[in-house]
């Protein structure tokens, strides 16, 4: 415990970084469920607080996840490539694979050459919750510049306007809430170019 002027004090624990993960995670969806006037910080601070102390939170807690992507290869014990993380990179095969046995599996195809997620197209304006994992999992975090919002808290954006036929891999990217308004309310204007490359 370190303590602070103003009466404050700053609390810090030390987990594995799945533990931690996982423990955020928890954390940041029931203060993105609270609609008041505090900050993501204060709300985020808060319901620390009351689950450490056992209290109701006031707000739906929801599933926690973490997002896991490793190749089928080190899966199957075959090599040991490291898994990533999101929101956090690279971590030790085996650390992965132990992630994966008590997961929910999904397949991803991927291009054998760049190791970009491979393109699956959609008709409608929401993306199937099968490319939704697929952005996700390729972008890794939101796409902004020097912003490391995991893709799992991003909402999906589209690049171009809806057309009905543009809800594809291609033209959505994993943006921030903050980007995501920013994007649709400023001059900011980002181009997605093929393989989910953003510039």
């Amino acid at each position: 415990k370190l303590n602070l002027d103003d009466a404050m004090c700053a609390l810090r624990f030390q987990f594995t970084a799945l533990q931690g993960a996982l423990v955020w995670d928890r954390i940041d969806r029931i203060a993105r469920g609270l609609d008041d006037e505090r900050t993501m910080d204060q709300r985020r601070a808060d319901v620390a607080f009351d689950l450490l102390m056992g209290k109701e939170t006031g707000a739906p807690q929801g599933e926690v996840k973490v997002l896991v992507t490793l190749p089928a290869t080190t899966l199957m014990g075959m090599d040991q490539e490291p898994g990533m993380l999101a929101g956090y990179g690279p971590i030790p095969a085996d650390v992965a694979r132990d992630i994966a046995a008590g997961g929910t599996w999904k397949r991803i195809l991927t291009d054998p050459v760049t190791g970009v997620a491979v393109d699956m197209g959609r008709t409608n304006y929401r993306p199937s919750a099968a490319l939704a994992d697929l952005v996700r999992a390729r972008d890794v975090t939101c796409v902004a510049i020097g912003c490391r919002q995991p893709a799992h808290r991003c909402d999906l954006d589209h690049c171009e306007p809806f057309d009905g036929t543009n809800t594809i891999a291609d033209d959505l990217g994993a943006k921030c809430r903050r980007h995501h308004v920013m994007k649709h309310h400023t001059r900011w204007k980002r181009t997605q170019l093929p393989g989910g490359i953003h510039i």
